[in-house]
């Protein structure tokens, strides 16, 4: 680790919340490194405070807070409040590291995905979304951003349907192109039936119907595949 942000997202990845986060200056800090730990290699972020070197990339905003002279002349009080000062100033610059280069279309994914987290779409959806790892979340709402600025549609629901259950075959009836039928191709769990009516109420157009058929597949006329001993009655 060499950046706050790294450090950041290393105590992400251990469990830890922003807040658990402390920055302090560093005693010895390195010219060439921003993080200033006893041993370069270090992978762990916490839970004591992470000394920062500064001045590696901020000495326009700290070089005089920081220097010695300035730190020797105050009251321990006003040392008390240079720490916390310095703390939350190392938070600030560390979102402005973590945000940069985003793109406003991710800006407005993430918004809808606290937003799904948040019950606005569901506490239904919210409580289920809160058992998916982050990645899965985001797809969620990317899917729900595509939507919500296409408009609802066939087209829209099957992009996501291909991409939250890759292993399903999508069908429209011919003579009713309201009407879908779906193989999920997946045992019938009660957590993923769950989440496959999540998915619906999010995606599926309200003008269509559907019938699902999880691991048995309906069989079809002229297709051989289809035509097996253990199929779905249709």
């Amino acid at each position: 680790m060499n950046f706050i942000w790294d450090a950041t997202i290393r105590a992400k990845e251990q469990g830890m919340s922003k807040a658990d986060i402390t920055y302090t200056p560093a005693k010895d800090g390195s010219p060439y490194y921003e993080l200033a730990f006893d041993y370069l290699n270090r992978k762990e972020a916490g839970p004591e405070p992470i000394p920062v070197n500064a001045l590696y990339r901020f000495s326009a905003i700290f070089q005089y807070l920081l220097h010695p002279d300035v730190r020797y002349m105050l009251e321990k009080d006003k040392e008390e409040f240079i720490q916390k000062a310095f703390d939350c100033l190392l938070h600030i610059l560390c979102e402005v590291d973590l945000h940069h280069g985003i793109t406003r279309q991710e800006c407005y994914v993430r918004k809808l995905r606290q937003e799904l987290l948040a019950g606005i779409f569901g506490e239904d959806a919210a409580a289920l979304l809160q058992k998916f790892p982050q990645e899965k979340q985001l797809a969620v709402a990317e899917e729900l951003l595509h939507t919500m600025k296409c408009g609802s549609s066939l087209l829209g629901f099957s992009h996501a349907f291909r991409r939250f259950f890759p292993k399903g075959i999508l069908y429209q009836s011919r003579f009713s192109p309201q009407e879908l039928y779906v193989y999920l191709d997946e045992p019938h769990e009660q957590d993923r039936e769950k989440e496959w009516q999540m998915f619906c109420r999010l995606f599926l157009p309200l003008d269509f119907s559907l019938r699902v058929f999880w691991d048995l597949h309906f069989g079809i006329l002229g297709l051989e595949g289809t035509m097996k001993d253990d199929i779905a009655l249709f």
